[in-house]
């Protein structure tokens, strides 16, 4: 991550420049009399546990409990182009 430093004064003047800048993934200081009082830093995206693992137990299971019949796949029907149906071709033999 990139870092710049800043005055507090050029950081009141060009406010909505440093913020495209975090966005972009810079990191700013923020100085004020030669010391640090403040950090900018691009927000870190929270994961909601709770809501993934209900998620991942409503998912579990689910490859399992489909069956793949290549005689369903309207693709390999009589009647279909013969191009349509070659990209799955023997692909039930091979998992």
């Amino acid at each position: 991550m990139n870092t710049i430093r800043i005055s507090a004064t050029k950081a009141r003047n060009n406010f909505f420049t440093l913020i495209d800048q975090v966005a972009l993934g810079m990191q700013v200081i923020i100085e004020k009399d030669a010391r640090e009082v403040a950090v900018l830093t691009p927000r870190k995206p929270q994961i909601n546990w709770k809501e993934f693992r209900k998620s991942a137990e409503k998912a579990r299971g689910i490859l399992k409990d489909t069956d793949f019949n290549p005689k369903d796949n309207p693709l390999r029907r009589s009647g279909a182009a013969d191009f349509l149906g070659r990209w799955d071709k023997d692909w039930n033999e091979k998992r």
